[in-house]
Order: C-alpha cells, then sequence, then structure tokens
C-alpha cells in the first residue's frame, strides 16, 4: 500500500544541492517549503531551480510552497546580549538610536496596536512582559519570566490585534512578487492570517503577477484566526496548523484541541491541512527521534492530516534525509493500522445539502472501489474539484489523478491520498484515459477501476474493466 499522508521539507543550507534533494526525494519528500522569513533571493533561486531539475530527471511532481514571512516582529540585528530578570522595568521603542531602549525596527505601529495590562513576549515566550504603559513610540513594561535579550528574535502580542494592513507587508508583497515571477511556484503560506480578508488581499496581489492558479494556504497560529476558522478555510486553498506561534498566542495546552477542531474542518471543506513545527525536532542534532515525537507524528495521521511539516530538521538539521525516512515510516506504519479498524476512519459530516450529489457520488465511488476490490479510482480533475471531494473520504484504493492542468497538479500534491497524478494536455475523456493508464503501465489488462468526473456541465461515475 503506497504512503498516503504527504511530508512537507523546509529546504535550507542543509538541503539546497541538488543531490540532497533527490535523497529527500527518494526518502518521500512530496512539497519543498521555501521560507522567507531566512535566506536571500539568490539561495531561493539556488534551490528552485535544483528542484525543477530534480523534477523533471525523476519524472515525479515535487510541489514549491513560498511561506511568506508576514508581520513578524523581532528585536534588532544589533541587539547585545542582555539579561532581564523577574521584576525588571524595561522599555521598547520603534525609533532607533535612544538610549536605554530596546530597539523594535521593523513595527513602527507596534506602540499603537498595544495597551497596558497586554503580554508582550519574546523568543517564543521564552522571555514574558507585561505592558504598563505606552507613549509616543516608547512602550514601558515590566518583566514577568526573564532570560536574555538575543539579536533578531521573534516578538508575540498575543493580547493585540494587527490592522488588516499589516498582514501583507511591503516586504512580503516583493517577496511573493519573486515568488511569481522567477521561482513559479505553486503554493504561497501566509503568516499569521486573522481574516479571510487577508487571503483576498494576497490573492489580489497574486493576480497582479500571473494568471496561473496558485495556491494559498492559511498558516492559523494567532487567536483572531481562531474566531474566524470557518471562513478562513472556506476562502483559502489549504491551511497550515502553525503549531509554534499557535501556542505562545494561545495556551499551549489547548493546541491539541485546536489542531483536532482545524483538521475536522480542513476536510470537511476538502482543503488540505499541514500539521507543523517541532515534528522530529530532536533531530535537528540528533539520528533518532524521540518516542513523544513519534508519537506526535502518529497523532497527527491518525487525526487524519493531509500532510506534516519538516522546519528546521530539513533546511539545517545534520540529518535532513533521515528526518523525512522517519516521517514517511511513521506514516506508512500507521495508515496500514488505520484501514485496519475502519471505524478510525471515518468520513466527514456534512451540515450543507448543497453539494449532497457532489459528495455522495465521491464516497459511493470509494465504496464501490473497495468492495469489488478494485485495482484503483481514477479521477478526471481540470481544477483539482473531483480529487478533493474524492479523496477527503480516505478511499482505501489508490487514487489515480489524471488531469490537464501541471499547476493543478502541483497543488493537488498536497492531498492526502494523491498517490499519482498524471498530467495531459487532452481533454479528459474515459476511454483515452483508460487507455494512457495501460499503455504507460498504471493499470494491467483486465483490472477492474472506478472512474468518476464531477463538474457543473456533467457528472459521471463509472465501474469498469480495463
Amino acid at each position: 500500500m503506497p504512503r498516503r499522508t504527504k511530508i512537507v521539507a523546509t529546504l535550507g543550507p542543509a538541503t539546497e544541492d541538488k543531490a540532497v534533494i533527490r535523497e529527500l526525494l527518494n526518502a518521500g519528500l512530496n512539497v519543498a517549503r521555501l521560507n522567507f522569513s531566512h535566506g536571500t533571493y539568490k539561495q531561493f533561486k539556488k534551490i528552485a531551480a535544483n528542484i525543477r531539475k530534480v523534477e523533471k530527471e525523476s519524472s515525479e511532481i515535487i510541489t514549491i510552497m513560498q511561506d511568506l514571512q508576514g508581520p513578524k516582529i523581532r528585536l534588532s540585528p544589533e541587539q547585545k546580549e542582555t539579561e532581564v530578570k523577574k521584576g525588571d522595568i524595561i522599555t521598547f521603542s520603534t525609533k532607533a538610536g535612544q538610549k536605554d531602549c530596546i530597539f523594535v525596527p521593523n513595527c513602527n505601529m507596534l506602540s499603537k496596536i498595544v495597551k497596558a495590562g497586554d503580554r508582550l513576549l519574546i523568543e517564543d515566550g521564552l522571555i514574558r512582559t507585561k505592558i504598563l504603559s505606552k507613549r509616543g513610540h516608547k512602550i514601558k513594561a515590566k518583566v514577568i519570566a526573564g532570560g536574555i535579550l538575543k539579536a533578531c528574535k521573534g516578538i508575540n502580542i498575543p493580547d493585540s490585534k494587527l490592522p488588516g494592513s499589516a498582514s501583507l507587508t511591503p516586504k512580503d508583497r516583493k517577496d511573493l512578487e519573486f515568488g511569481v515571477k522567477k521561482l513559479k511556484v505553486d503554493a504561497i503560506a501566509v503568516s499569521f492570517v486573522e481574516t479571510a480578508e487577508d487571503i483576498i488581499r494576497v490573492r489580489k496581489e497574486i493576480a497582479k503577477h500571473t494568471k496561473k492558479p496558485i495556491m494559498i494556504v492559511a498558516k492559523i497560529e494567532r487567536e483572531e484566526a481562531l474566531r474566524n476558522l470557518e471562513q478562513i478555510i472556506d476562502t483559502a486553498d489549504g491551511v497550515m496548523v502553525a503549531r509554534g506561534d499557535l501556542g505562545i498566542e494561545t495556551k499551549a495546552e489547548t493546541v491539541p484541541l485546536t489542531q483536532k477542531r482545524i483538521i475536522k474542518l480542513a476536510r470537511r471543506h476538502g482543503k488540505p491541512v499541514i500539521i507543523a513545527t517541532q515534528m522530529l525536532q530532536s533531530m535537528v542534532e540528533d539520528p533518532l527521534p524521540t518516542r513523544a515525537e513519534v508519537s506526535d507524528a502518529a497523532n497527527a495521521i491518525f487525526e487524519h492530516a493531509d500532510a506534516v511539516m519538516l522546519s528546521n530538521e530539513s533546511a539545517v538539521g545534520k540529518y535532513p534525509v533521515r528526518a523525512v525516512e522517519t516521517l514517511a515510516k511513521i506514516a506508512s506504519t500507521i495508515e496500514k493500522s488505520i484501514f485496519k479498524e475502519t471505524e478510525l476512519f471515518p468520513s466527514p459530516a456534512f451540515d450543507q445539502l448543497d453539494d449532497i450529489v457532489d459528495e455522495s457520488m465521491a464516497l459511493n465511488a470509494c465504496r464501490v472501489a473497495d468492495e469489488i476490490n478494485a485495482s484503483a479510482i481514477v479521477i478526471m480533475t481540470a481544477e483539482g474539484f473531483t480529487a478533493r471531494t474524492v479523496l477527503k473520504h480516505r478511499p482505501k484504493t489508490q487514487a489515480i489523478i489524471v488531469t490537464s492542468n501541471a499547476k493543478i497538479a502541483g497543488q493537488l500534491n498536497f492531498l492526502w491520498g494523491a498517490d499519482e497524478i498524471i498530467v495531459r494536455k487532452e481533454k479528459l475523456r474515459s476511454e483515452e484515459t483508460k487507455n494512457l493508464l495501460l499503455k504507460h503501465c498504471y493499470l494491467n489488462k483486465g483490472e477492474d477501476v472506478v472512474l468518476i468526473k464531477l463538474s457543473d456541465k456533467k457528472r459521471s461515475l463509472v465501474v469498469m474493466k480495463v
């Protein structure tokens, strides 16, 4: 049985060379993430070029996802290591050169956003402060939990709301243009999303640079996003559970519950969901994961996530290929167990009756394929709708997706169970599709298959012997 859960790996200094990318692909890589919070355009251009070379040589699809930095607030690159202790009163300033102040260079509006009583957290919440007052460009705060201030460390303001215009920064706009025009990315992940309007804003920005479809993945990492979750998932093309910032912006103990909620909603909408952050964090330095990390990754698969993601493990870690192999082994093992216990893998419930015909046909395709022990479910899709609708029901039978759109193929590579994706330019017809799959040995003569196509003009569900 092929592995159904997809693996997203962040590429960086440890994995930028062509030979290593080929090893990652062989180990189980499906989606390559480029993190624009770090790195240079020159580095990203090299990585993207090597990905496309490996993709062409291997005839495998490797989706490139650009991850925008978003309105991430950080301490100054010139910040000297300074110890702050519990009870200390410290002053932050958005203006450079202020005596006895901690400079915050990239958020001029910070003093306008926060208010007295709000929390201001540094370095993933290791250093915690409470705002006492603000005046002009200065913010006075009391240290609740001390530590060492260091250059470029991130700042979180979980009690404050960013203005809508801040969700797509000038840096993001420049990076997005580079990603779309120069790197030809397949997907863009948007950081610190709070409302559906943030997604719409990015979609309009993409439209300035290309008419080709580019997938938008909403990163859920703020309290405000949870209040608008249904609308965000409905508007975006996919969603990422960004557990790092989410665990700072909300209570850490609620993150597992939030993860379950996001996966359930995303699957109901037929949108791929990625579980991210510290999946195998110990493998940055060690060749083996902890047992807790294995359980965490397994739990994401039990919860029916489409993809699991590596960050530092594959970007700067010592064992990037082994980390991908480890996730692939965990996914394959858990999936086999799930399919033996069918009640562990129920189909999602739907409240809306608008798409009942499509949902019924998709579910029936999965059930019929299982009952007749079909060799494959062949999904014919132009824009990806049929594939998303079928695969959210988590069929036991292997899925073969046939599409005429190469960009859509790259986006479908996020989906759980998109085992084989074939791009053909000709119009999608059942007979021609069957002959194509026979010719290229995706199917064997005499096998039973289920073919499905859903569209506004014509719906079809066919069981045939090839």
